[in-house]
């Protein structure tokens, strides 16, 4: 059988983690990384990721919770296990506060995050220009450790498939 050749453009947390999941899920395939920068200089290098969606107004609501589901316990998974500090994924408590009271109160990932509820008033007091918030725990992924370890990921999981990995030009194989 012919080996499957997939090309993946941008080398940012999008471009690796399609790379990375690619080369999971399409075994034997050779995953080239076309980019004109890598890791440490994207713009995704600079970036932290705090996993809070926010309403796209042409999707679904249930494909976006469906999307950030997904991503949740993905990254949860890497937040439980012994990887979690080389990846940057790691559980963070923070509130989110509103100068005025949201159309959803409750929004539609409210049951994907953990612990999710309304700030209470005495809370509300520590910032008095703010008439509503909530409180919850979600996932935050540092870029700048995150994109290492995805690569450093992809190229295992080739290498253990038994297929070439190296570094040319623009590209990466993955």
């Amino acid at each position: 059988m012919d080996t499957v050749c997939i090309a993946v453009v941008g080398a940012g947390v999008i471009g690796l983690s399609t790379a990375a999941c690619i080369s999971q899920l399409v075994p034997g395939c050779t995953v080239t990384v076309i980019s004109d920068r890598f890791t440490p200089d994207t713009t995704s290098n600079v970036a932290a990721g705090m996993l809070i969606p926010h309403t796209c107004a042409d999707t679904p609501v249930p494909t976006q919770k469906r999307w950030f589901r997904e991503t949740f316990e993905h990254l949860s998974e890497i937040a439980k296990s012994a990887e979690a500090a080389d990846a940057g994924v790691h559980l963070v408590s923070g509130w989110q506060i509103f100068r005025s009271v949201p159309a959803e109160e409750v929004p539609f990932w409210a049951d994907v995050v953990l612990g999710f509820r309304k700030m209470t008033e005495a809370e509300l007091k520590r910032f008095p220009q703010y008439v509503f918030g909530q409180a919850f725990t979600t996932l935050k992924c540092e870029t700048s450790a995150y994109l290492p370890w995805l690569e450093r990921r992809s190229f295992e999981t080739l290498e253990a498939q038994g297929t070439n990995s190296s570094t040319e030009g623009k590209g990466r194989k993955a």
